[in-house]
């Protein structure tokens, strides 16, 4: 699509970067376009240590991360020297009204002619700019989506095939009996208790950043893309219509990522997590229930009172851990299936008869749909791209 015509959104969207360039730079010399004296083009060179790399996703979108940075100076610079040529313009217009000394009249032309010729310069660079972004875009970029695509579609089909088998291989499993059952209070069960209970935890916050990072990367990656449509609302006899590049005809890489963050948004994993804190609430049950014995034991056993000053500072570090942990995850269903709050421990349903294998189904039954249901959702996205890239062949054709 044509960056320069989307200037507006672009200089809203770009951040900071070093400027990346073998063209000739306009930017430099916008402050010094309001004197007499109109600075040549400055230029950049090219970062010799990206030229050099290999071409892979993340060099590419660090290319065109550059890339756009430079565009992003070179339209600011371009518009600041449009303002200060209308400003010489309507100067010029004064001076001729009042019939000012003739070397003034000339001086101001001048300067309007140099204004307008850096303006047509920096037109030009805009425009080649624009067109690099754009090659390196369909060229580079859409052929390295379009691989990872394929490669997380692999990725889901094996995570499924694993998360099926350790579901039914939980299933079969005998002698698990209730979390805590035939337990005796050593410190060594108390040791194992606090350290499964942690390990949950960790589990969870690892999984929940693990997709997450996944939607955010598709997010942010569409929604650049976005800025860079030129997209007017279709008004329907229904209402507006929903936004869909390939109905304005946008390359291929607008399309798929477009679909891509729509399926990343509707497949969910609250359902994993869920279960994994339905198990976590399971195990901090019992380390309650294993504090409160502890402290029955110490009314006639003074010398526990030290290991439960011990167990008490234990689990003011987990409600910490699990207050962390609902800051980072934020449920569909709100707050309500917090593990705690303020430090106060909410059971949301009977857990003492919960057992591990009981626990450890729910999760892994749970990690095999969310699992097809990513799958399902990347085996669409490689149907789709099939289709684009034959309805592409056909337009050359035609």
């Amino acid at each position: 699509m044509d960056h320069s015509a989307a200037v507006s959104k672009m200089l809203q969207g770009a951040t900071p970067l070093p400027a990346l360039s073998s063209l000739p730079s306009t930017s430099n010399s916008a402050e010094a376009s309001s004197s007499t004296d109109v600075a040549a083009p400055a230029y950049l060179e090219v970062d010799e240590e990206l030229a050099i790399r290999s071409k892979n996703l993340s060099s590419t979108l660090q290319k065109l991360y550059l890339w756009e940075k430079k565009l992003y100076h070179e339209v600011k610079a371009e518009e600041k020297m449009r303002v200060v040529h209308e400003r010489k313009c309507r100067k010029l217009k004064r001076l001729d009204e009042r019939g000012a000394e003739p070397h003034k009249v000339d001086a101001t032309r001048i300067l309007i002619r140099s204004l307008s010729t850096k303006i047509r310069m920096a037109i030009q660079v805009v425009d080649k700019i624009s067109v690099t972004i754009n090659k390196i875009r369909d060229e580079e970029l859409w052929p390295q989506l379009n691989q990872l695509i394929h490669g997380l579609t692999r990725m889901w089909k094996g995570m499924l095939e694993c998360h099926h088998n350790q579901f039914q291989a939980i299933r079969q499993v005998r002698g698990l009996g209730p979390v805590g059952s035939g337990k005796k209070l050593s410190d060594d069960h108390l040791h194992a208790t606090l350290q499964l209970e942690r390990e949950l935890l960790s589990w969870t916050s690892s999984f929940s950043s693990w997709v997450g990072a996944q939607k955010g990367y598709v997010r942010a990656l569409n929604n650049w893309l976005v800025k860079c449509l030129l997209y007017e609302p279709e008004e329907t006899p229904d209402g507006i219509a929903p936004f869909s590049p390939g109905r304005i005809g946008a390359p291929p890489v607008f399309v798929i990522c477009n679909q891509w963050a729509q399926a990343m948004e509707r497949v969910s994993e609250k359902e994993v997590i869920d279960a994994m804190r339905i198990f976590a609430m399971s195990v901090l049950h019992m380390w309650e229930q294993d504090k409160l014995e502890m402290q029955q034991r110490m009314m006639v056993n003074k010398d526990l009172e030290r290991k439960f000053r011990n167990l008490d500072r234990e689990d003011q570090k987990i409600q910490k851990e699990i207050q962390a942990l609902d800051k980072k995850i934020v449920l569909a269903s709100g707050d309500g299936n917090s593990l705690s709050v303020t430090g106060n421990i909410v059971y949301q349903s009977d857990t003492s008869n919960s057992s591990l294998q009981s626990s450890l189904q729910r999760i892994f039954e749970a990690m095999e749909r969310f699992s097809a249901d990513s799958l399902k959702a990347y085996e669409e996205l490689i149907q789709r791209s099939e289709e684009e890239t034959l309805a592409q062949a056909h337009d050359r054709v035609s």
